[in-house]
């Protein structure tokens, strides 16, 4: 058998596609934009769908989960807010959030500035490195943070949780910020200089303001990635200390409840609205310096 038969096969359907004329338009609408968004609509709908799941359980009457719900309440919505340990998760998980955020943006912000304007030795492995904790698997990178904090007696603290988290989050608020930063018109810069401003005066007043979009934008991610993470946080948290994902999947261990549909919808909102912020006050490409 010829070594080449392989090659000579044809995709089965690629006479029928062929036949196809994408040109026309229907109702004024080409078949081609027809097309595109039916498959967007369909790629959309299956990855929405277990978000429009848990949404739809969480307004659920019955202590099932049943679908479709025969009437709408918000009493797990009720029973959240009435239990103080689903609040003090919340607020712990806001906490330690906000802390890696800081950190991350502080971490990315110094390496992505070095890694865009400077030459140096070892700027190729310094951009190398910001992907190791994305290469790590998430289970391991908690096992290997938990072991290192030990020696500092940092488990099962807000300090310490918000530190591991930060490494976890840098290498997504690195390639924010390098992005905007590799997108930055220098010559912006180069007319302050003629104008007789220093390099402090140029950073403050037209550098800084003109990437601010980008940081915000990487600190915004920082934080979705940080307040989500279970991986990492379930190795560094314990007793009277718990955020949220470790309390779901703790929960979720004695079977499910409409209560955590309604805690899950609740993150859902706080994800979405962090991310609807970056778009209406930036908007995602121009924050990144694509214009």
């Amino acid at each position: 058998m010829s070594t080449d038969s392989g090659r000579t096969k044809k995709f089965r359907l690629s006479s029928v596609l062929g036949k196809i004329d994408l040109s026309k338009s229907l109702g004024g609408v080409s078949l081609a934009g027809v097309s595109w968004a039916v498959i967007l609509s369909v790629v959309f709908l299956y990855l929405l769908l277990p978000v429009i799941f848990a949404v739809v359980i969480s307004v659920n009457p019955s202590d099932l989960y049943t679908f479709p719900p025969e009437s709408i309440t918000l009493r797990w919505y009720a029973a959240v807010l009435e239990r103080t340990q689903w609040i003090d998760s919340f607020v712990l998980s806001f906490q330690y959030s906000i802390l890696a955020t800081v950190i991350a943006i502080v971490l990315s912000s110094s390496a992505a500035y070095a890694i865009a304007r400077f030459e140096f030795r070892f700027r190729n492995l310094l951009d190398a490195a910001t992907f190791l904790p994305l290469m790590i698997p998430q289970i391991i990178l908690g096992l290997a943070l938990l072991l290192f904090l030990q020696l500092f007696d940092l488990n099962n603290t807000l300090i310490g949780l918000s530190l591991a988290l930060a490494v976890y989050a840098t290498p997504y608020a690195t390639r924010s910020i390098l992005a905007a930063m590799q997108n930055f018109d220098r010559s912006v810069e180069e007319a302050a200089y003629n104008l007789g401003a220093d390099e402090i005066q140029t950073f403050l007043r037209v550098t800084f303001p003109m990437l601010l979009p980008g940081l915000l934008t990487a600190a915004i991610f920082s934080f979705v990635v940080t307040y989500s993470n279970l991986q990492i946080a379930v190795f560094l948290t314990g007793a009277g200390m718990t955020p949220i994902p470790v309390r779901i999947f703790a929960q979720m261990q004695f079977g499910g409840s409409p209560i955590i549909a309604a805690v899950a919808t609740i993150n859902i909102v706080i994800v979405l609205a962090a991310i609807v912020t970056t778009e209406r006050l930036f908007g995602a490409a121009e924050a990144l310096g694509y214009t």
